[in-house]
């Protein structure tokens, strides 16, 4: 599997996914969430997917194009760059979530999606770098945050709970939105997904 998917549109819009655990967007095969919002924003977005193929939380960095998370923050950077992009979203689910949260956060994009993000990682779970096991600790004044959490997380997952989404309640910049058992399929085929995304798209024009 490719680690990374690009859709130019020449557009003021850019998206940019992270997949999570298990190379998926909460159960979703990464490039059929990526061809679902491609035909949902076929003219007015430009679209990049990642995935975290070392399953590291993105602290090896993306496979075959960076080596660790300040590298991936450079290289995001040099694309954000190229273009004069009015509106910047950063989205996903799990780790992808704490992916879009961390790497939104030093970008300091407009705006970042995350889905059952885990926002504090434990030595015990990966090989990481110190300086990004807290997202509490890099949440910037800029960057405006919705996080969709989950009171009753599918199979009783800690890690999707929604006190991980409580640990950054202390920021105004922060929304939580509350759900139980959220799915990812359901939020997509609803029309939840279009939605947070058109707000957002909408608000900042």
């Amino acid at each position: 599997m490719s680690e990374n998917r690009i859709i130019k549109n020449n557009s003021e819009n850019l998206i940019i996914c992270f997949g999570g655990m298990q190379l998926k967007i909460g159960g979703i095969l990464p490039f059929e969430f990526l061809n679902y919002l491609s035909k949902t924003y076929e003219k007015n977005t430009d679209l990049y997917f990642y995935i975290d193929k070392n399953q590291c939380w993105y602290h090896k960095g993306i496979d075959g194009i960076t080596n660790n998370i300040d590298d991936t923050v450079l290289y995001l950077n040099s694309i954000i760059k190229k273009q004069n992009y009015k509106k910047i979203i950063f989205m996903g689910v799990s780790a992808g979530g704490y992916a879009s949260i961390l790497f939104g956060s030093l970008c300091n994009i407009s705006n970042v999606i995350a889905f059952i993000p885990r926002t504090k990682l434990t030595p015990d779970v990966v090989p990481i770098d110190k300086k990004y096991d807290d997202l509490k600790n890099i949440i910037n004044n800029e960057t405006e945050y919705i996080l969709y959490g989950d009171i009753k997380p599918i199979h009783n997952n800690p890690h999707h709970h929604i006190s991980q989404c409580h640990h950054l309640d202390c920021f105004k910049n922060v929304k939580i939105i509350y759900n139980k058992q959220l799915d990812m399929k359901v939020l997509r085929d609803n029309g939840t997904v279009k939605k947070i995304i058109d707000n957002i798209l909408v608000n900042l024009l």
